[in-house]
């Protein structure tokens, strides 16, 4: 079964992280996924930037999925970041974002990367899930409340 839970892991979740812009959270992200995961830190970085010239991953409601596929990485990876203060990211809602899903998946890994991002998008389609996310204090609560869907 694809679940998200499955893949959440504390030092991938961060709750009211000052980020400011869209820069900033790809490099936050990419710091992240090299630290934690071992996958290069420019690859993230590049892949997310190139993915958002197709288009904007905010999915409205407050919501971005900035996502990608990474040549040589071994697992998934998914960020689950609150921000401190909502940034403009122009998603097509024109709201700007304040819960934050990223997603790498190794690159061939076409079905669980689709399947992912549907079930990311129909949790986040939730009002009451996305600010309970958004007012968790931290990632352990943050896991609960993914894990008890």
């Amino acid at each position: 079964m694809c679940k998200i839970a499955n893949f959440l892991k504390k030092e991938f979740i961060s709750c009211r992280a000052d980020i400011k812009t869209k820069e900033e959270l790809f490099e936050y992200i990419a710091e992240n996924a090299s630290e934690n995961a071992g996958i290069s830190k420019d690859s993230v970085f590049k892949s997310l930037l190139e993915r958002e010239t197709y288009g904007s991953t905010g999915i409205g409601k407050g919501v971005a999925v900035p996502h990608c596929r990474i040549k040589g990485s071994k697992n998934v990876v998914i960020q689950l970041i609150s921000l401190a203060e909502p940034m403009p990211y122009g998603s097509s809602d024109g709201e700007d974002v304040r819960l934050v899903f990223s997603l790498i998946v190794p690159e061939g890994n076409n079905l669980l990367y689709l399947k992912l991002i549907s079930r990311i998008s129909m949790l986040c389609s939730n009002e009451k899930m996305r600010d309970s996310l958004v007012a968790a204090p931290d990632p352990e609560t943050m896991i609960n409340l993914i894990s008890n869907l």
